[in-house]
């Protein structure tokens, strides 16, 4: 007879309200983001600050307590990185998000929370917008 395991609980932080508790939740987020850099040695393929924001979204689902796969996590991962091609267009808007890692994770960490209706575009726009003003040269 096959045993009933409940999956388990994955732990859920709070909602940041004002752009320095995000600012605060990025940085925690992106250094949990660095914990994979160790693993790209055994797919024989460096990963850097330039690359974490490929994580963004998946940490946001983790910290939001949101399964990692299916649908809304696909959703999720399309959007933030859509957000940081659009950003990133040398003929149109250009944020020099290649060179700016934190700025790359940040801004694809706020667009996964716009994408899961957790924060509105306003928000978003405000908590970028502190972060970038309270940079300086990354």
């Amino acid at each position: 007879m096959a045993q009933f395991r409940p999956q388990k609980q994955m732990k859920k932080h709070p909602l940041p309200k004002t752009p320095a508790e995000w600012m605060h939740e990025i940085v925690v987020a992106m250094a949990d983001a660095r914990e994979a850099k160790p693993f790209g040695k055994l797919v024989g393929q460096r990963i850097t600050e330039a690359d974490l924001y490929h994580l963004a979204p998946h940490v946001c689902l983790k910290f939001r307590g949101r399964k990692p796969t299916g649908k809304e996590a696909n959703r999720v991962v399309k959007t933030a990185l859509a957000n940081f091609i659009a950003n990133s267009d040398p003929e149109g808007i250009d944020h020099d998000l290649e060179h700016r890692p934190f700025m790359a994770f940040a801004l694809c960490y706020i667009a996964s929370h716009l994408c899961l209706d957790l924060i509105d575009e306003r928000k978003a726009e405000a908590v970028l917008i502190y972060c970038e003003e309270h940079l300086g040269n990354e």
